[in-house]
């Protein structure tokens, strides 16, 4: 199936203009979903554009977007945090839903997986929310950059270490990350879930998979990506196209109106 892709502005909570892009396929979409990138990724990285066009070529409309002070999203990335993450993840679902229909499914991309999973609650109207390499909850982002020195505080503010670029947030940030219970909300999502995981991710390892499908209630599948599979999925398309055909085939089987 063929597809096309659009430009889609929308506004965070904060009234702040985000931008995304619409992978649609050709026909009319048999759903619609939402894409959330990892913690510094454009709506143009490697798991959004190949995860969303292969979603799309399966019949299903996909929004990918960039967060708040991310690519050509407005506001200051260094006043964003986990709360402003899990936010912008519901407008960008209020938007499609306001533009075409509520969104079926959410799909986030590490960090953006657990705000998912946190989102989920404000999202009544989903049936499947899946993760792709995400981390169990945001504590373990931050413990990461603590055990390995990427984390230094100054003041209010926080530089972190992210693929060997520095970054600058608030000091709130991190308070931010460590205030989220996302393990009492993951044994609360009670939908379909969905757990991405590459085997060899050297960036959150395979144990947050694990750990994420041993807490979660109702319907959960782990799914694990190819052996060569990184956390980025820089890779050739196998993974987008395994995790398309996935979700698709649930959807078949499981759609309710």
């Amino acid at each position: 199936m063929s597809r096309k892709s659009i430009k889609f502005p929308f506004s965070n909570s904060h009234g702040q203009k985000l931008v995304g892009i619409l992978d649609l396929p050709q026909e009319e979409p048999v759903l619609y979903g939402v894409f959330a990138p990892c913690f510094t990724c454009t709506k143009e990285s490697h798991a959004a554009h190949k995860v969303c066009r292969a979603l799309a070529e399966n019949g299903i409309g996909m929004l990918r977007f960039d967060m708040t002070g991310i690519g050509e999203s407005g506001g200051s990335f260094a006043d964003t945090n986990f709360s402003t993450r899990i936010l912008d993840i519901i407008a960008a679902c209020h938007a499609v839903a306001a533009a075409y229909a509520a969104p079926k499914i959410v799909i986030g991309h590490s960090i953006s997986g657990t705000a998912a999973l946190a989102a989920a609650a404000h999202l009544l109207q989903l049936q499947a929310l899946a993760t792709l390499g995400a981390p169990r909850d945001p504590e373990y982002i931050i413990d990461k950059f603590r055990q390995n020195n990427q984390i230094t505080l100054r003041g209010d503010s926080a530089e972190l270490m992210v693929a060997g670029r520095k970054i600058s947030v608030r000091k709130s940030f991190v308070d931010d990350m460590l205030s989220h219970d996302v393990a009492a909300a993951t044994a609360a999502y009670d939908r379909k879930l969905f757990i991405f995981h590459a085997p060899q991710d050297a960036t959150v390892s395979f144990e947050n998979a694990r750990i994420l499908y041993d807490r979660a209630g109702g319907d959960k599948e782990l799914l694990p990506l190819g052996e060569s599979s990184t956390h980025l999925l820089e890779q050739g398309g196998e993974d987008a196209d395994f995790i398309a055909e996935t979700i698709r085939g649930w959807f078949d089987a499981h759609l309710q109106a």
